[in-house]
């Protein structure tokens, strides 16, 4: 195989360009006198989140960073050969571009991409990038852990304490056999499906076949949140209500969760010409996004897939980051199951949540598009992902005003700021306009200037 992939001559502006950059989490500089530093970073970025890796370059610290560049092609060929042979599998996770620094030598610039495996250096040491640094993981927990994010294993395939006795008298262990084709016995379905081990179930049999899975596995659950707030993140006295817990197995938990969330969404009036009506939000956005969270979360974290109605947006948070090589920026397109036999088996179920395999987030992006409502936004955060779906700002702000009128009759601007806990006077002159204007409100007659005052409006 061909591991090179053509050279750019570049010229001094160019390299004084690459030369700014910072190492951040995403990037990094290393000469070429250490192959195991260069493996090292390999190893970081492929186990992390993927970066950039310029070879040749010192790092900012040295007086002349292209002291140390590649002569040649040839002169690089052991370098090269190196890093891809850490990967297994070539040009799909690494690629590698020569650059001739305005007639200084060459650098090689390889494109790290993230793996469904966890690569190692050829000293058989394994590394994370965690922002501008390579960190050796070291201990037995945080290598399992990043064989669990990877989905080299899945917790879904470790044992509980349960037998599969326990399941006879399941309810939807029964529905599940009488429905499934070809028809089979507990204990045969059970072998088949290799969904025991020494005796016991394995965390996938529970959480989709057991009545009451939350019993042994609490994080199997969801809860439902309804912030009143516009604010980036929902305060106690913010909360509406008391958080609900929603339980059961994985195919009750995606119906039960999905339909209390669109309960709420549509309980909120949102003000229109024609004054405030009920939201209709795309169902099967939301279906998707809460099904993907309940069947691609890391069961191993001891967390519940959290749906947080907020004022302009839903934000559904699944436990864990995006496994094998899905990231933020290719999770349209790539595909890859954490649990593999959840997935899989929860299709076999009637009516399967997940009956167009494959399809989930396209479906919620297509779904908001054609309700001209916000593009979903996809966060990844340190042990989890969130997917926002927003929409146009729901009336909070107009509700506020409105009950606040039916408790003291009039308000003024003053007071609109103060109830809707905004700065702003301009904003909530726009309100009020917008209130009149679909008959919500009225201006109080003989009020001007400043001491302007608006009230629901009186019947003639």
């Amino acid at each position: 195989m061909d591991l090179l992939f053509g050279t750019t001559k570049i010229s001094s502006s160019e390299v004084a360009g690459i030369l700014a950059k910072a190492e951040s989490h995403f990037f990094d500089f290393k000469d070429k006198r250490s192959i195991p530093k260069v493996e090292k970073s390999a190893s970081a970025f492929a186990n992390a989140d993927g970066g950039e890796l310029y070879v040749g370059i010192g790092d900012a610290k040295e007086k002349d960073r292209l002291s140390h560049l590649f002569k040649n092609e040839e002169d690089a060929n052991g370098c090269v050969t190196q890093i891809f042979s850490l990967f297994n599998a070539g040009p799909e996770f690494v690629t590698c571009h020569f650059y001739e620094m305005a007639g200084r030598g060459l650098a090689i610039l390889f494109t790290i991409h993230k793996t469904p495996f966890v690569v190692r250096t050829s000293a058989n040491r394994t590394f994370r990038r965690q922002n501008a640094q390579d960190r050796e993981l070291t201990s037995a927990q945080e290598l399992t852990r990043l064989e669990l994010e990877k989905g080299v294993h899945s917790y879904e395939d470790a044992k509980v304490e349960a037998t599969p006795d326990e399941l006879k008298t399941a309810e939807t262990m029964r529905l599940f056999l009488e429905n499934v084709t070809p028809h089979s016995d507990l204990d045969d379905f059970l072998k088949r499906e290799r969904l025991t081990v020494d005796g016991k179930l394995k965390a996938c049999a529970l959480v989709l076949y057991d009545d009451n899975p939350q019993s042994l596995m609490p994080q199997a659950a969801a809860k439902v949140y309804r912030y009143k707030t516009l604010n980036l993140e929902g305060e106690r006295e913010d909360l509406e209500g008391q958080p609900e817990t929603i339980e059961g197995p994985a195919y009750e938990v995606i119906k039960k969760t999905v339909a209390r969330t669109k309960q709420i969404v549509e309980s909120i009036p949102i003000l229109s010409s024609s004054g405030l009506v009920s939201v209709k939000y795309p169902e099967d956005a939301i279906h998707e996004v809460i099904c993907n969270a309940v069947l691609h979360r890391d069961y191993s974290l001891n967390d519940y897939v959290h749906v947080r109605v907020f004022d302009n947006r839903i934000e559904v948070e699944s436990p864990g980051k995006l496994a094998g090589p899905v990231t933020v920026k290719n999770i349209l397109k790539q595909r890859f199951a954490r649990n593999k036999k959840i997935v899989r088996l929860i299709s076999k179920f009637p009516s399967p949540p997940n009956k167009d395999v494959g399809e989930g987030l396209n479906t919620t992006f297509k779904s908001m598009q054609e309700l001209n409502l916000g593009r979903p936004e996809i966060v990844e955060t340190d042990s989890s992902v969130i997917v926002r779906l927003k929409h146009e700002p729901l009336a909070s702000k107009e509700e506020l005003i409105i009950d606040y009128l039916k408790q003291n009759g009039v308000i003024s601007n003053t007071k609109a700021r103060a109830v809707c806990n905004v700065q702003s006077d301009s904003v909530i002159r726009k309100i009020f306009r917008t209130m009149i204007a679909a008959g919500e409100l009225e201006k109080v007659p003989e009020t001007r200037g400043t001491g302007t005052k608006y009230r629901l409006p009186v019947s003639n």
